[in-house]
Formats: structure tokens, C-alpha cells, sequence
């Protein structure tokens, strides 16, 4: 009994020291850890380099253009063919137009549920105007939504929930229905 629980002792040791021995291994020769997510990586940069990564105020090149058109940061762009040089920083692809109004979009979207959230519905209302101003086409209908959103949490009554059962029906495959589910037909 006593040698079994000897070897199985000198076993954990020994698994431990080999742990132990990678892990150190694994450090850069200076001692220091290598940084494991593009995160840590960037925290080491230098207020230089990282304004350099930032995006500038520039207008982006037009989405339609056929040539290869200049990034936001003005970065080059590495392109397609093998001909072209890949030496130094470069953008595997460009930010075009689209690119910022879907971030815009996204952004929007994002400051709608944080008032959603809070239980605005005048910061939802300035919210949706400015959505509808900037993004007029609207193909997902999430602006409807979130209408019908603040109008159950300014005036809850018989008008507001009619409205919202009919974007519940209506509306089955948008993101915004489990939120006009929960507010205005569940009341929570």
C-alpha cells in the first residue's frame, strides 16, 4: 500500500516539474511572457505606434472605385495580385463607405439598447429619429421596433401593446421582437 502511494507521489512530481519545465520554456528569452491576445500585444505599444493604428478624420476612398483605394488610417493596402509589395504595415483589405455606415449602424444599435436598458424612452425616441435620418432604408425594420419599444415605456396602455402585438406578429424573424415581447406584452 505504502509503495503504491509512493509511485503514484513520484508520478504527480514528476508531471508537475514537466508542467512546470514548458511553462518556463514557453517565456521569451528576456524572461518576459509572451502576450497571449492581440489585446496584450497592443498595451506594449507605444503612444506613437498606437496613434498610428487609430483611425484618422479622412473621408474614405468611394466603395465603387476599381483601383484600390486608401484606408481610413492611410495605410497602404496589400493587394491581390502576386506582383504587388507586401513589405512594411499594410491593410489586407480597405475600409470602404459601407464599411463605416455599418459601423455606424452598429453603434447606433448599440446606444438604442443601452437606453432600452435604462428604460428611456425619450433617448430611444432621439435615438430612432437619428436611425431613420441616417439609415432611411432600414432592410432589417429593427427601427419600427424600436419604436414600438418606447412607446410602451413612455405611454403604456391598450394603443401601445395593440401596436406591439402586431410587430410581435408581424416582425418574426427580427432581433428586436423578444425585446418588444418582454417590455410591452410580458411588462417586465
Amino acid at each position: 500500500m505504502r509503495s503504491t502511494r509512493w509511485r503514484w507521489s513520484v508520478a504527480a512530481l514528476m508531471l508537475l516539474g514537466a508542467a512546470l519545465y514548458l511553462v518556463d520554456r514557453s517565456r521569451e528569452p528576456d524572461g518576459r511572457r509572451p502576450p497571449s491576445s492581440r489585446q496584450e500585444a497592443s498595451r506594449g505599444e507605444t503612444p506613437r505606434e498606437a496613434a498610428s493604428h487609430r483611425a484618422s478624420n479622412a473621408p474614405p476612398a468611394s466603395a465603387g472605385s476599381t483601383a484600390l483605394a486608401a484606408t481610413v488610417d492611410d495605410l497602404p493596402l496589400i493587394g491581390p495580385s502576386p506582383g504587388d509589395r507586401h513589405d512594411g504595415p499594410a491593410h489586407p483589405h480597405p475600409i470602404t463607405p459601407r464599411h463605416l455606415e455599418i459601423q455606424h449602424e452598429n453603434g447606433l444599435i448599440a446606444l438604442l439598447n443601452d437606453a432600452m436598458s435604462a428604460r428611456d424612452g425619450a433617448r430611444m425616441r432621439e435615438l430612432t429619429r437619428e436611425y431613420r435620418r441616417t439609415h432611411p432604408e432600414d432592410p432589417s425594420r429593427l427601427q419600427g421596433g424600436y419604436e414600438v419599444i418606447a412607446d410602451c415605456l413612455e405611454a403604456p396602455g391598450e394603443e401601445s401593446r395593440a401596436a406591439a402585438e402586431r410587430y410581435y406578429a408581424e416582425r418574426r424573424a427580427s432581433t428586436v421582437r423578444r425585446f418588444v415581447r418582454t417590455i410591452c406584452l410580458e411588462g417586465s
